[in-house]
């Protein structure tokens, strides 16, 4: 059978009063409760999965993040029984309760978009209506300990076959790449490598990752902050600002709206992987129909946010008296769980498929959306007084080895029935060979760095030799610049191959010491992803080259405030970086 987007046969199995405006599952132009509808076809293409019964059987799911209510009637049968930790009341069950609880729904919507049960008279139902779930309310208690509980700890989550990470940081500072066991993120870094590649028999577990909600605007100490005007259409939060959305065992996902184009909110960058649909804010545009807290008093569909949320579904109407479902869950929050639903439907249907072959599946079996989505420009007038243009976020590209590849889109959106159909004919992949770090020195034996010239006239550019041959499933990078203002750097790095990849784009939100002085400036050996060269060849002279976009005074808006910020008074330093691939041989 055709199971296509375009297949005359595409209609999805169940009967529960939501299904019909769940457009993430079959996008048809309904409005799912907001004032307009999308584009037809741009959902995850799940129906003939889901009516040849393949619906995530024995697939166990974590939701790591500030709750999951485990008795709510569209997810109890789908819960664990004591699988579930509440590390504020040390206890199985971390439902949000109480008065101070009332805004902690997240965790339990992104629940219901994974598996929220089906055919049960009640709500809509999950990418994945037969998963397994356990939920940990981490966001409420964020110790190392408790994250290793959530992420694969032996005797808690080791039997956790996909952990969905619908959080993240605002990354306005760098962070040191480490992978010393006794260092936070040293410890974080084995228990996501063990995880992914020994758990399972060494089929691995999968971690699901949003890659952020900050093209516009992010927060600073509970305030918004972001650009006083377009930003020039470059994004304020680049993916890569985070060290966790650079972790190669995060599959880092951005947020596609209705109409098949990056939601307004989603963070970009060359780490994401695939793209999924997040919506918009469910108002004007569809966001997503979900499980919410129970009761009238609880969660995102909650009396008192009544008329601020004016939602056809809210308010205990006729169809949901009780409060118990919302329809405004969005953001990359909501592309995550629609990711890890996936992922248990593949992982249902081929459970001896790793969870790499998995990865690769999907990359290479999803759908190039927006597909006119261009670069985006960047001119600036050099301190010579010339304009420069250069390229601040590339669009759709591909690459020497045929692959489609957008910051925005990863490798695009995710089309469940064609990995499937694919799987059925699918060789997995060689062993994997992570090479060793290559590095290039420049603060050693007297010198201080390259120099970054300020507004520069050309990209201080500096190069590394690959001696392995691999076939190339992502490249990681480590740099260290001492620069004031760090935001003003443009960074790329060029294959062998000749693609290019911005690994950094310009004019982010990566402020810091100018928001707090105890924050350290410059790039310290910050970790960077690119899957743009997948499929290429590694050996050869990879180049990296860093651009300072700025020599005038910015302005940024810190809680509606417009604050100016002064341009760097000396050049920037490129003092070190390094690179790795992440491949096989053949």
């Amino acid at each position: 059978m055709d199971g296509s987007r375009t297949s005359d046969e595409r209609c999805l199995p169940g009967d529960d009063p939501f299904t019909a405006e769940q457009w993430h599952l079959l996008n048809r132009g309904q409005n799912a409760f907001a004032r307009e509808g999308g584009q037809p076809g741009n959902d995850l293409n799940v129906w003939l999965a889901h009516r040849q019964d393949v619906l995530g059987q024995n697939v166990n799911v974590a939701v790591v993040d500030d709750g999951l209510e485990i008795a709510h009637p569209d997810l109890a049968a789908n819960v664990r029984a004591g699988k579930s930790y509440d590390f504020v009341e040390r206890d199985d069950d971390p439902t949000p309760e109480g008065w101070s609880s009332r805004n902690t729904a997240h965790g339990t919507s992104v629940a219901g978009i994974i598996a929220a049960v089906r055919d049960n008279g009640i709500g809509g139902m999950g990418v994945a209506p037969l998963a397994n779930l356990q939920g940990y309310n981490y966001l409420e208690y964020q110790s190392q300990n408790a994250w290793e509980i959530s992420h694969g700890r032996e005797g808690y989550s080791d039997d956790v076959r996909i952990f969905n990470q619908s959080y993240g940081g605002s990354g306005i500072r760098s962070y040191p790449y480490s992978d010393d066991p006794m260092s936070y993120a040293g410890r974080q870094n084995a228990q996501y490598k063990k995880m992914s590649t020994d758990a399972f028999g060494g089929l691995g577990a999968v971690f699901i990752k949003s890659a952020g909600n900050g093209y516009k605007r992010t927060s600073f100490n509970r305030q918004r902050f972001g650009p006083v005007d377009e930003n020039h259409g470059l994004p304020w939060q680049n993916s890569n600002q985070s060290s966790s959305n650079a972790n190669y065992w995060n599959v880092t996902v951005s947020a596609l709206n209705a109409d098949g184009e990056r939601s307004s909110y989603s963070s970009v960058g060359s780490s994401v992987f695939l793209t999924a649909p997040g919506g918009e804010y469910g108002t004007n545009k569809p966001a997503h129909i979900t499980t919410d807290l129970t009761g009238c008093t609880m969660g995102y569909n909650r009396d008192d946010r009544i008329p601020y949320d004016s939602h056809d579904l809210h308010g205990g109407t006729e169809i949901d008296n009780t409060c118990d479902f919302n329809s405004v869950m969005n953001g990359t929050s909501s592309a995550a769980p629609n990711t890890s639903g996936a992922f248990a439907l593949m992982m249902s249907a081929y459970p001896n498929l790793s969870q790499r072959d998995i990865r690769h599946l999907l990359a290479t079996t999803a759908t190039r959306v927006d597909a006119d989505d261009a670069d985006v420009l960047l001119t600036y007038q050099t301190a010579f007084g010339d304009e420069r243009t250069v390229t601040g976020l590339e669009g759709w590209k591909q690459n020497a080895a045929g692959r489609w590849y957008s910051p925005t889109y990863g490798f695009g959106l995710i089309d469940v029935n064609a990995a499937l159909e694919a799987a059925k004919t699918y060789q997995s992949l060689p062993a994997q060979v992570f090479t060793d770090w290559t590095w290039s020195y420049h603060n050693q034996e007297g010198e201080t760095g390259l120099t970054i010239a300020d507004a520069g006239s050309v990209a201080t550019a500096d190069s590394v030799q690959v001696a392995d041959n691999l076939t190339i499933e992502a490249v990681q990078v480590r740099t260290s610049i001492e620069h004031s203002r760090m935001s003003d750097l443009l960074i790329e790095l060029e294959s062998p191959s000749g693609t290019r990849s911005v690994l950094m784009s310009p004019r982010n939100s990566m402020l810091s010491n100018t928001l707090d002085s105890t924050y350290p400036e410059g790039f310290t050996d910050h970790l960077m992803l690119s899957h743009k060269f997948n499929g290429e060849a590694s050996q050869g002279q990879w180049t990296l080259y860093v651009t300072d976009t700025d020599g005038k005074t910015r302005q940024y808006s810190l809680g509606g405030e417009v604050k100016s910020m002064a341009n760097n008074s000396v050049d920037g330093k490129l003092t070190q970086w390094s690179l790795r691939v992440i491949g096989h041989r053949g």
